[in-house]
């Protein structure tokens, strides 16, 4: 198990400041927000040769490029609303292969809670889009996460990748989301054992957020137990300073990490 974090810590650093952030705390990758006009230079209009020297960057520093984290969203019930993230969704695969980035992050949140029928609907529309880049995405060797975001539960993000029955389709689970909506780590996890491929994690200080330490220490038991190999990426958006936010988590980690026997 391995240690990130999002460049939306540190939106204003470009990527030699990130990657100087990362050694200097320990953290093994970086994820890369992209849209959000950051600095780290790896975007769809980023020029090949740009994207080329950003993973050369990368990994003569020894970070890994953890995950292209999009806004690609397919949580419409209207098909044609799904065709542009659909596309959009191809280029990002690309992006991410050419960065040397393993997956890249989706929504397809919020989904009706009081309408089981029209959560139905959107929940296999989602599964078809999946199902529809998962060619292009095995071609670039980019897997593709839905993310347990807002009310996205374990089980209706389990519904989405057995309906689309690919093998590049898994998920990013941020327990936090459905904690915070009454579902506990471990009933989530009943549905997303042997599914979870990347985490959003951590907090921004002590005492904030809505998962307790006991909380987060059973993400990382759970998944220590299933000898998970993946990144914890801390995703904290735009904080007032992102160097104690840093320091918090990945004296946190070490911590969990500890515990866990990791």
């Amino acid at each position: 198990m391995k240690t990130a974090f999002m460049s939306s810590v540190c939106p204003k650093q470009t990527l030699p400041e990130l990657v100087e952030s990362a050694k200097r705390h320990g953290y093994e990758g970086i994820e890369f927000r992209v849209e959000w006009g950051h600095l780290h230079g790896i975007e769809l209009d980023s020029s090949d040769v740009e994207v080329r020297q950003a993973r050369k960057t990368l990994e003569d520093a020894g970070i890994a490029a953890t995950c292209i984290a999009t806004g690609v969203k397919f949580n419409s019930a209207d098909p044609a609303e799904h065709k542009p993230h659909r596309e959009a969704l191809r280029k990002h695969i690309a992006l991410a292969a050419e960065a040397g980035a393993p997956c890249i992050r989706t929504f397809s949140d919020p989904v009706p809670e009081d309408d089981e029928g029209a959560r139905d609907a959107v929940l296999s529309l989602a599964a078809e889009s999946y199902a529809s880049v998962d060619e292009w995405a095995r071609k670039h060797r980019v897997d593709v996460l839905v993310e347990t975001h807002t009310n996205m539960r374990g089980h209706w993000a389990k519904r989405i990748v057995d309906e689309a029955n690919v093998t590049s389709l898994k998920v990013l689970w941020d327990p936090g989301h459905h904690v915070r909506r009454g579902q506990s780590v471990d009933d989530a996890y009943g549905y997303l054992k042997g599914l979870v491929s990347h985490l959003h994690f951590g907090t921004q200080a002590a005492g904030v957020g809505s998962m307790s330490e006991a909380e987060h220490q059973r993400v990382i038991d759970l998944l220590h137990a299933d000898r998970f190999q993946g990144f914890f990426s801390v995703e904290v958006i735009n904080p007032d300073d992102p160097e104690a936010v840093l320091t918090y988590n990945a004296e946190q980690f070490r911590k969990y990490f500890s515990t866990a026997g990791v």
